[in-house]
């Protein structure tokens, strides 16, 4: 009798573990979630995608590819001024890491910058996957949190000018060109008004030292609210936001460095834009350059989900171009050119990639096995 019943207990017990909902979750929670963002990915690189190829359908391959021909040799310029660009951003980035900490070469900055926006382009979640990148190469040399610091002080100096820029790209754009019509007067209207919102919430948290995702997660506590893992990283946060919101108080120097270097920036992208316009035989302006440069900042910022890009960044600058006086093709054949130039410093930052994992694969093989 007895070894009947424990006979039924070994055979129901199985049963009962598989239709345990908490089983369920453990096991297969992870994998449907992985499987949610790389449907998700999939998804939002095939609607760029499919907007790239209804825009080269609509003007013709052959025409466009005879335009981007015209560039020739041009392309090293458009890719040296590129790399230029990623060179001073980790050059912003190094300043960034307080200085008792700096204990790394410049050189892992720059591997850190191509390698983080290689995973930029290639993920849906754009910047977020590529900053959480740079801080894993970092990680030999810093902190989490003090990476994860100087990579947002770096991006918040950076986006500060990038809301600068944009705002006089539109004035520029208002007193070249004026405005075309109602509907293209309220989408300028909303940018600006969004821009001058951006800057003045950042201005005054780096001014007043204010922490909002620290007072965040605590209003939320008070009321029940938060969650579990943010309460536990709250300590966390808190001297992340320290050190990013004191940063102008502890060393103003190291912070007009960046910001002067973080529109230096911006000024080789224009100089890249005015001459990729020559290299395809088109008349060539500073102030249309700047104006490019500044719309197609809202472009990428607004449309950043979409890996890379791709499709709006070509179709966006084709509408930009229109608007100045130049062909829709002309525009499309700029982005490509630049595409072109974005690809090479992609291609070093997948190389980056690669040859870390290998090295730390080698080094996890080398290491005595325990017997």
């Amino acid at each position: 009798m007895i070894e009947k019943a424990a006979a039924s207990m070994q055979i129901e017990q199985p049963q009962k573990v598989q239709n345990d909902p908490s089983v369920i979750d453990t096991t297969e929670r992870a994998p449907s979630k992985k499987n949610l963002l790389f449907s998700v990915h999939v998804i939002t690189f095939l609607i760029g995608f499919s907007i790239l190829a209804v825009v080269i359908y609509r003007i013709g391959y052959k025409s466009l590819l005879d335009s981007v021909a015209n560039v020739g040799w041009g392309f090293l310029l458009i890719v040296g001024l590129n790399l230029t660009r990623h060179m001073l951003r980790a050059a912003t980035l190094y300043i960034a890491v307080a200085p008792d900490v700096r204990t790394f070469k410049y050189r892992s900055a720059v591997a850190a910058r191509f390698g983080g926006e290689a995973m930029t382009i290639f993920s849906f979640t754009g910047p977020f996957l590529g900053d959480a990148t740079k801080a894993v190469l970092l990680k030999k040399n810093l902190t989490l949190t003090e990476g994860a610091s100087a990579i947002i002080i770096d991006n918040i100096l950076y986006y500060v000018t990038v809301i600068l820029m944009v705002l006089s790209g539109i004035g520029l754009l208002l007193m070249t060109y004026g405005s075309s019509g109602s509907g293209e007067s309220q989408i300028l209207t909303g940018i600006v008004v969004v821009a001058i919102i951006l800057f003045a919430s950042i201005s005054l948290s780096i001014i007043f030292s204010i922490t909002p995702l620290t007072h965040l997660v605590d209003f939320l506590e008070r009321r029940r609210l938060a969650p579990g893992f943010v309460l536990r990283k709250r300590s966390n946060i808190h001297d992340v936001e320290n050190n990013v919101f004191q940063f102008y108080h502890k060393r103003p120097r190291d912070f007009f460095t960046i910001f002067v270097i973080s529109l230096s920036v911006h000024a080789i992208s224009v100089t890249e834009v005015f001459f990729a316009l020559k290299f395809l035989g088109n008349q060539s302006t500073v102030t249309n350059a700047f104006i490019i440069e500044s719309l197609t900042k809202v472009i990428n910022a607004a449309f950043s989900f979409i890996p890379g890009t791709i499709g709006v960044y070509e179709g966006g600058n084709g509408l930009i171009l229109k608007t100045l006086g130049y062909t829709t093709m002309v525009g499309v054949a700029l982005a490509l050119v630049r595409r072109g130039a974005i690809l090479v410093a992609t291609s070093i930052g997948l190389t980056i990639l690669i040859w870390r994992t290998a090295a730390r694969g080698a080094k996890h093989l080398a290491k005595p096995r325990e017997q």
